[in-house]
C-alpha cells in the first residue's frame, strides 16, 4: 500500500471518529477509531523516513587478477612484482589475442584497454606492440643494449634524416686600430641517418603458449629485447658496412678504415708490441694514452669493451701495482668498475681476445660522437607454418633504426697536427 493510500485511509478513519463523537455515539468506538488513525499516521511517518534512505548499492564483484596468483622469478619487466607480472600477463594476452586470434584473450584485452593496431606495410600484416608494454620493451632494450643507452636518440619521421653538425668554428682576430674585422663563418656538415630494418625470430612451443600467460609474455619480451639490443651493439661497435650489419659501419671499423698508417690516425691508440698475441701485453700506458687523446668536450665518457679484455688486459696491471693503489684494485672489481675514474660498460659481443691489429676497446662519449636514429618501434608477427612439424609457433620481432659514428678525428703523420674526436679506439699491435 502506498503512502497516498494510507493517508486516504487515515483521513476516512478520522472523519468516522468525528461523526461518532458529534452524534453522541459509543465512546469506545471513537477511541478505537482514534487509535487506528494514530497507527496509520505512524506507518506513514515510517514510510516517509525510509524514503529518505538511499537504496543499497550492490557491490561489484572483485575483478579477476590472475597475474597476482604467482609469477615468474625472472620477469624482465620493470616495476613491483605485481606491476611486472601484469605487464608480462598483458603482453602474453595481447600476443594470444591480437596476434594468434584467441577470442578469450582478445576479449580480455578489449576489457582492459589493451589496443592493437595492424601495420599495413607488408602483405603478411604486422602488429604494433600495445602502449602499456611498448615503453617497457624500450626500457628492456635500453637495459640490454649499451650503444642505444648512451647515445643521443634522434626520432626519424622518414627513412632518411640529415643531422647538422658544426664542423668548423668561427675564427678570432686581433684587429688593428681603425682596421676592418675579418669575417669568418661556422661550417656545417650533414650527418646522414638511413633507417635499417632489424629482425629476430624466436620459437615458442604451443604447450608454453597454452600453459602460462605470464611466463609466455615474459619470455617473449626478454627474447625480443635481448636479441634486438645485442644486434644493435654488434653493429654499433663492429659493423663492417656489409649486409650482415644492415650496411652499418660501426665505431671501430670506421676509425680503422681512415686512410693512413694506424699511428697516424688521431683517434687510435696502438697497443705495445706483442699485444696481438696476448692481452697481458697491453700496458697501463696504452689505456692512459686513450684518456689523453679524448677531447675535453666529451663530458660523459665511458669505456666499452669485453669483460675478458678488461680483466686480462688491464686489471692484472692494477693488481700488480704497489703502494697506495689499493683503491685502483677495489675499483677494478664490481658490476661497473672504473678506470682512470671513467666507468666501464661491458659489451659482451665485442672482441674477447687479441690478434694482429684487432680492435679491442672504445673510449668515448656516445652522446657527442654518434647519431642514433629511431624510425619505428618493435612490431611482432607470428606463423604456425614454419615449425608446423614441431607443433611450435614462430614469432618475428622487427624494428627500424639508424646509426652513424661521425666524430672520429683526422689522420696526420705529425702528432702535433692530429685532432682526435670524442671516440678513441684501442687496437692490438700488428706483431
Amino acid at each position: 500500500m502506498t503512502i497516498e493510500q494510507l493517508e486516504g485511509q487515515r483521513q476516512s478513519t478520522i472523519a468516522a471518529a468525528k461523526e461518532v463523537l458529534i452524534n453522541g455515539g459509543d465512546m469506545a468506538e471513537a477511541n478505537r477509531l482514534h487509535a487506528s488513525a494514530k497507527s496509520l499516521s505512524e506507518r506513514i511517518d515510517m514510510l516517509r523516513e525510509f524514503g529518505n534512505v538511499p537504496a543499497p548499492v550492490a557491490s561489484e564483484a572483485p575483478k579477476s587478477e590472475p597475474w597476482k596468483s604467482g609469477g615468474v622469478t625472472k620477469n624482465p619487466f620493470p616495476g613491483s612484482r605485481d606491476e611486472a607480472n601484469y605487464k608480462a600477463y598483458a603482453f602474453g594476452q595481447w600476443v594470444r589475442g591480437a596476434v594468434l586470434g584467441n577470442a578469450k584473450a582478445a576479449k580480455w584485452c578489449a576489457e582492459n584497454g589493451i589496443k592493437s593496431q595492424t601495420e599495413g606495410t607488408d602483405s603478411a600484416g604486422g602488429y604494433t606492440v600495445p602502449e602499456i608494454v611498448s615503453s617497457s620493451l624500450i626500457w628492456l632494450r635500453n637495459e640490454f643494449g649499451v650503444a642505444r643507452r648512451y647515445s643521443r636518440i634522434y626520432p626519424m619521421t622518414s627513412d632518411t634524416l640529415n643531422v647538422p653538425n658544426a664542423s668548423t668554428s668561427t675564427t678570432t682576430y686581433y684587429p688593428g686600430e681603425a682596421t676592418a674585422i675579418t669575417a669568418s663563418d661556422i661550417t656545417f656538415s650533414q650527418v646522414q641517418l638511413l633507417a635499417k630494418k632489424l629482425a629476430i625470430l624466436t620459437i615458442v612451443s604451443k604447450e608454453l603458449n597454452e600453459d602460462t600467460v605470464i611466463d609466455f609474455g615474459a619470455m617473449l619480451a626478454q627474447d625480443f629485447a635481448y636479441g634486438l639490443a645485442a644486434a644493435e651493439d654488434l653493429a654499433a661497435f663492429q659493423g663492417d658496412g656489409t649486409s650482415t650489419y644492415g650496411s652499418i659501419t660501426g665505431i671501430m671499423p670506421k676509425i680503422k678504415a681512415l686512410s693512413g698508417t694506424f699511428t697516424s690516425i688521431a683517434s687510435m691508440v696502438v697497443g705495445a708490441s706483442g699485444s696481438s698475441s696476448a692481452l697481458s701485453s697491453l700496458t697501463l700506458a696504452n689505456w692512459q694514452s686513450m684518456v689523453a687523446k679524448l677531447q675535453p668536450y666529451a663530458t660523459n665518457p665511458r669505456w666499452f669493451m669485453h669483460k675478458s679484455v678488461f680483466y686480462n688486459g688491464c686489471a692484472d696491471k692494477l693488481i700488480a701495482l704497489g703502494g697506495n693503489a689499493i683503491m685502483d684494485i677495489q675499483n677494478a672489481y664490481g658490476t661497473e668498475p672504473t678506470l682512470f675514474g671513467i666507468p666501464i660498460s661491458f659489451v659482451q659481443n665485442m672482441p674477447s681476445a687479441t690478434g694482429a691489429s684487432v680492435d679491442l676497446a672504445v673510449l668515448g662519449d656516445l652522446s657527442k660522437g654518434v647519431a642514433f636514429g629511431d624510425r619505428r618501434g618493435v612490431s611482432v608477427e607470428v606463423s604456425d607454418q614454419v615449425k608446423f612439424v614441431e607443433d611450435a609457433l614462430t614469432f618475428k620481432a622487427t624494428e627500424r633504426y639508424a646509426f652513424n659514428a661521425f666524430d672520429i678525428g683526422n689522420v696526420n703523420a705529425t702528432v702535433a697536427s692530429q685532432v682526435p674526436g670524442s671516440l678513441i679506439v684501442l687496437q692490438a699491435s700488428a706483431s
